[in-house]
């Protein structure tokens, strides 16, 4: 049998096994479990009720839960409650393959707030608008923020225990 190390034996019983012990509390004090009810259409599809914040407004709307899509996706007329006619919030573009094979050049903006649930906020998120789209997306941009995150069908829940962001 060897003998421990008495560096290692002091340092696991004084100040380093302190900062470990505290680090694991605080971790666990920030993993709060979130259940988010979801509606399911009678097509299949499943929406999480959200509300969007920006630098000049808020509104409400119903994202449909998209693991396909890598952004999350605004209507044009969901991005101008938002917005107005203003685009300070301008991010970048990016170049995305749609549905029908065809590439486009989509522009991102950065939404202040996606509020999921009271307990469910994702900060400073990028969203693409589509001119002709004709529903809001809840794409892996904000799913993986959220991760680890499951899903039931019966009733229709997303449960995270990542929830809230910077």
């Amino acid at each position: 049998m060897k003998a421990v190390n008495p560096l290692l034996r002091y340092l696991l019983q004084g100040p380093i096994a302190l900062l470990i012990i505290s680090s694991c509390i605080i971790t666990g004090a920030q993993a709060e479990e979130v259940q988010l009810n979801m509606t399911q259409a009678k097509s299949g599809n499943l929406y999480i009720h959200a509300t969007l914040q920006s630098a000049y407004a808020n509104t409400e709307t119903d994202l449909l839960l998209d693991t396909g899509a890598s952004y999350v996706a605004l209507t044009k007329a969901t991005f101008e409650r938002l917005n107005g006619e203003t685009e300070s919030s301008f991010s970048r573009y990016i170049f995305g393959a749609m549905a029908n094979g065809k590439v486009e050049k989509i522009p991102l903006y950065l939404l202040a707030e996606l509020k999921l649930a009271e307990n469910c906020v994702l900060n400073n998120i990028e969203v693409a608008v589509f001119p002709k789209a004709d529903k809001d997306i809840l794409g892996l941009n904000a799913l993986s923020r959220m991760q680890p995150f499951t899903m039931q069908f019966a009733p229709a829940i997303l449960t995270s225990n990542h929830c809230a962001s910077s």
